[in-house]
């Protein structure tokens, strides 16, 4: 069993828990209200900006040219693709892009960022791995399912396209390229920890919902 795959089959069940979340369900179901995927694409799209320093401390941790020159490419699409096409949705949809941040979606960027700043570059790779997978994996179901809202369809698709399923077979295949046995108790914690700040980065867009049901 390779080292990547080890850290998934650890991790089985926190990974399911994600996969699984109201936020997917509500997608492949059709029924996402449309009050929690606008809010969802704020908290996201705050996160890019946090993903492309991410990426710059891998960039700056790398061993090699080959592994730089992927990365660079990594940070120019963030940069100058996902950047935008936040920036449209946010004209779009009638967004707010600097409205402040609840706390779970708050507490997902600062670890995010904390977990790679003060990690090796094997360790940065496992965060944007878990990340990325996880994201792959639930919009390869959701693509199939009858999306009636367009934003929310663009979205996954987004996330199954080909560049989107390279970039995290990429991150896999590096894992066991970079990372040795004596990493995988270390980078299995690490995404254990990113795919917790996931599921409550993902509960976040809820709470105003959640509060009404409670207040009617």
């Amino acid at each position: 069993m390779t080292l990547s795959d080890r850290i998934l089959a650890d991790n089985e069940s926190i990974l399911s828990e994600m996969l699984t979340h109201r936020f997917v369900e509500d997608i492949c179901a059709d029924r996402l209200p449309r009050d929690v995927f606008h809010r969802y694409v704020a908290y996201e799209g705050a996160f890019v900006e946090t993903a492309i320093a991410i990426f710059a401390f891998a960039v700056a941790r790398a061993p090699d040219m080959e592994s730089r020159r992927w990365l660079i490419g990594v940070l120019d699409a963030l940069a100058n693709a996902q950047i935008p096409y936040f920036e449209e949705r946010y004209r779009k949809l009638s967004i707010d892009p600097h409205a402040d941040l609840p706390p779970d979606a708050a507490a997902f960027d600062r670890g995010m960022h904390a977990l790679a700043s003060d990690g090796s570059f094997v360790d940065i790779l496992t965060v944007m791995f878990a990340a990325e997978w996880m994201y792959w994996t639930w919009s390869q179901r959701a693509i199939a399912c009858p999306l009636s809202d367009p934003d929310v369809k663009a979205w996954v698709e987004l996330h199954v396209e080909d560049g989107f399923a390279a970039q995290a077979m990429w991150l896999k295949q590096a894992i066991d390229r970079y990372g040795t046995d004596a990493d995988a108790l270390r980078l299995s914690t690490v995404f254990q920890k990113v795919t917790e700040l996931e599921i409550r980065f993902h509960h976040a867009p809820y709470a105003d919902v959640d509060m009404r049901g409670k207040l009617a």
